[in-house]
């Protein structure tokens, strides 16, 4: 019996254990794969009766996963799913509360504030470094997002257009076909930043892991070390994604996309030309008011 494959979520981990499996082992993890939820909900016998295997057969599935036995393994599939059923307990707790909208407000304006703090605390400079020379060597940067996440891959690729020579965001607005139809052209030489944070989306992980396959370098925009996305990356830059009842808040990693794009502006030797002959360009397109003079003491 081989070891498990240490991967950053249990999920990944019984995919990519089911073709080494034996037989009566494999009942388990497919009928396991195909009602995740519910087997965290059973007990060993019923699950055994569920994938019409022995008993036996179900604590040495566990223990392929690494598990002592299925209590183990049950209790961590579990917890896999506390943070999808996480926001619907808080939204919960927020509507028995007797508050004011605004209140309401003012509490998750202060969580961002919270965020933004927590942002700066996790920069880490080297990585800092390693993700700007990553963006500037790259040949082509593609910004990765699902969800939540795809509009944060929208403004990151806005964000970086200045400064690279070729960026283009795969998203899933237009389904999941067309996004795999752009990561396929992804090749050596090419940078990958993906972005994901609770409730991390399987694709996206998916996605990065082709992209990897293909030869890409990648960057990780993500929450916390623990991100399944750490591991096929290069370089993670970490955010605070906390929140008081949504899933989690965007506004930590939007701030550091604009921080991101910020250094960036600074890396080239031909940043501040660029930034004038953009301002004379769009000049005749915006609504200029002069100041007034100040009176005169």
């Amino acid at each position: 019996m081989g070891p498990p494959i240490q991967t950053g979520s249990l999920l990944i981990r019984m995919q990519n254990c089911q073709p080494q499996l034996p037989a009566a082992l494999a009942k388990v993890g497919e009928w396991a794969l195909a009602y995740p939820f519910r087997t965290a909900t059973l007990k060993i016998g019923e699950l055994a009766a569920a994938a019409e295997v022995s008993v036996a057969s179900v604590n040495r599935y566990a223990r392929f996963l690494g598990y002592d036995g299925y209590p183990e393994f049950r209790e961590d599939l579990l917890r896999a799913f506390q943070s999808t059923f996480a926001p619907v307990e808080k939204l919960r707790v927020a509507v028995q509360r007797d508050t004011s909208n605004a209140e309401i407000m003012r509490e998750s304006l202060a969580s961002d504030a919270g965020n933004i703090t927590r942002t700066m605390e996790l920069l880490q400079p080297e990585q800092c470094e390693a993700a700007i020379r990553l963006i500037r060597d790259s040949r082509r940067v593609v910004a990765l997002g699902l969800g939540d996440s795809a509009y944060l891959a929208l403004f990151l690729a806005d964000v970086l257009e200045p400064y690279v020579d070729h960026v283009r965001e795969a998203v899933e607005f237009a389904g999941t076909e067309r996004t795999i139809r752009r990561l396929m052209t992804v090749q050596p030489g090419d940078l990958v930043i993906a972005i994901t944070s609770p409730r991390y989306s399987r694709r996206t992980i998916e996605h990065l892991q082709l992209c990897r396959e293909r030869g890409a370098k990648a960057i990780a925009l993500t929450d916390a070390p623990d991100s399944p996305i750490v591991p096929l990356a290069d370089v993670t830059l970490l955010a605070g994604a906390d929140h008081g009842v949504r899933h989690s808040s965007p506004t930590g990693l939007m701030a550091l996309i604009v921080a991101l794009g910020t250094a960036l502006s600074r890396s080239g030797p031909e940043s501040v030309g660029q930034a004038a002959d953009v301002a004379e360009r769009i000049l005749p397109y915006l609504h200029v008011v002069p100041k007034a003079k100040r009176p005169t003491e």
